[in-house]
């Protein structure tokens, strides 16, 4: 049977299958039977389950459509937090089922948090499971972004989207009226083999390095995924920061710049240009917020410092720079990792806790195409260039707009996008809050619950509302909510609201697309 006649959800299911094997082992190598037993047996249906839709499903798959392809991702962050869900149902049944699917939720999502109030009482096997999840999230982030999203200018791609070269054995009219431009199969297996062994290798490589600084097996390989998945999962309420190991934060703070630039799997993509990395707008604009954020909250510090005539101790010092810039670099990149030396900077310079500018950052987010959520610093960037030259065109009115495809994409249309991108993610945050309150959630902790789940920066909520217990403590109808936000945080509401736009997705683009055809006219470049 070929990969293409096989139904992508299947390949999910039994992916995770395979994934539950990594705890099944680590369990009976614990000794502890009953855990080794659980995930082997949830293991071994999943894999039955996944064996007998693909027989039943399985068959030439027509279309290629945009509705259905992101229905397909979007039934991927639906369905698969539920079935990874079951093994930590039967192991911790404390938290009951629907505590359970949450925490798979937040864990596939890459946004992080837990349910669990003691996280040093699970077993080994629970911590490798959750990380793991949280790791194959990253992967599905980063796959669907390039198979499903860049060929729809979605995900941060519409702002580059006049800048694309198509190929010759393709015709543009597929491009731009969003259908396929390749087989489904064919997109699949070109992101798998680029990005795969990539990301696979990286993660390894940060898990050896990390070990290599004193942390335990499961501490440096749950941290490694953590980092290049930006979900911030750790076995630790402290995260990286348990035992304070400042190489631990280097080595993890150069993986997390991978989390800001797509250039390292744009081999993944079919269309865009690369730039250069010291011209990337992406890269340019995290060094821009990073220094400007960390050297703003480290002045504060040094204020702090004078008062307090310590201004002696450069020890201190510089604990309270890498401090902030290592937990601006965070959450900018929505890991939510925060520095061991944070609480002794913030305490040093008698600053209360700066949570609200972190969660603005995790708002901001990171690159497109990577595992960070949020708004995308390729949308602020187009934000700042528009603001700019419309403070230009007030000095000089005559001026001009400037030359170039990629110019134009910035200047002109990819502000009108990024805005109402904006303001779709502004009103999906409203309706969180909303009904957080409704549920009884006060006010201010339902905005900064609201903004963390859809940013994708689940420990944000445990920092800025300054709740020790975290989403443990809220009642199993406000999770349900903030789940449903993580997953459009995940997908991007843009996409989620394409989804159900029938005249740009549906019948009508194909009919526009024959009847160009007949014409001998370029098709509409709309959505």
């Amino acid at each position: 049977m070929r990969l293409s006649q096989i139904p992508v959800f299947s390949l999910l299911l039994a992916l995770v299958a395979a994934a539950m094997l990594a705890p099944a082992l680590m369990g009976a190598a614990d000794g502890d039977w009953e855990v080794a037993r659980v995930f082997l047996y949830s293991g071994i249906g999943t894999a039955v389950f996944a064996a007998v839709m693909g027989l039943a499903l399985a068959g030439p798959q027509y279309g290629g459509t945009a509705r259905r392809e992101i229905s397909i991702l979007c039934l991927g962050w639906l369905c698969i937090p539920a079935v990874a869900a079951v093994p930590l149902w039967l192991i911790t049944p404390q938290i009951g089922l629907r505590g359970a699917i949450f925490e798979m939720v937040a864990d596939f999502t890459t946004t992080g948090g837990t349910v669990y109030g003691d996280l040093d009482a699970l077993p080994r096997a629970v911590h490798l499971w959750r990380g793991l999840v949280g790791w194959l999230g990253g992967l599905l982030s980063l796959a669907g972004a390039y198979i499903v999203l860049a060929p729809r200018r979605l995900g941060g791609f519409e702002i580059e989207a006049a800048t694309w070269r198509y190929s010759p054995n393709q015709p543009a009219a597929s491009v731009r009226l969003g259908a396929s431009i390749t087989p489904l199969d064919q997109r699949i297996r070109r992101a798998v083999r680029v990005i795969l062994p990539i990301y696979a290798g990286l993660t390894a490589l940060l898990g050896l390095l990390l070990s290599a600084t004193g942390q335990s097996e499961l501490d440096s390989f749950v941290h490694a995924m953590a980092v290049l998945s930006t979900s911030g999962i750790s076995p630790h309420r402290n995260g990286i920061a348990e035992g304070g190991s400042l190489g631990a934060e280097m080595f993890a703070a150069i993986f997390l710049v991978l989390a800001v630039t797509r250039q390292l799997y744009s081999d993944a993509a079919e269309f865009g240009s690369r730039v250069p990395l010291r011209r990337d707008p992406e890269v340019l604009t995290m060094a821009g917020l990073v220094l400007a954020v960390g050297l703003a909250l480290f002045g504060r510090h040094w204020i702090g410092a004078l008062t307090l005539d310590l201004t002696g101790d450069e020890i201190a010092v510089l604990d309270a720079l890498w401090g902030t810039l290592f937990t601006v670099l965070s959450f900018l990149t929505t890991t939510g990792f925060v520095s061991a030396f944070w609480d002794s900077a913030r305490d040093w310079s008698g600053w209360a806790n700066p949570g609200l500018i972190l969660l603005a950052l995790a708002a901001i987010g990171g690159g497109a195409a990577t595992t960070a959520g949020g708004i995308k610093l390729i949308r602020a960037y187009a934000l700042m260039r528009h603001g700019l030259r419309e403070v230009e065109r007030i000095a000089q009115p005559h001026s001009i707009l400037g030359v170039g495809a990629r110019t134009r994409s910035l200047l002109r249309e990819g502000p009108a996008i990024v805005w109402t991108f904006m303001m779709l993610f502004i009103f999906a945050i409203l309706l969180t809050v909303l009904a957080l309150t409704a549920l009884g959630l006060g006010f201010i902790d339902a905005t900064m619950a609201a903004i963390s789940a859809i940013s994708n920066t689940g420990q944000a909520f445990d920092l800025v509302a300054d709740r020790p217990d975290g989403f443990s403590g809220l009642t199993p109808l406000q999770r349900e909510v903030l789940a449903v936000t993580m997953i459009i945080g995940r997908i991007e509401v843009l996409a989620f609201v394409a989804l159900f736009n029938p005249d740009a997705w549906g019948g009508s683009a194909r009919r526009r697309e024959r009847s160009g055809k007949r014409a001998g006219k370029a098709p509409d470049s709309n959505w």
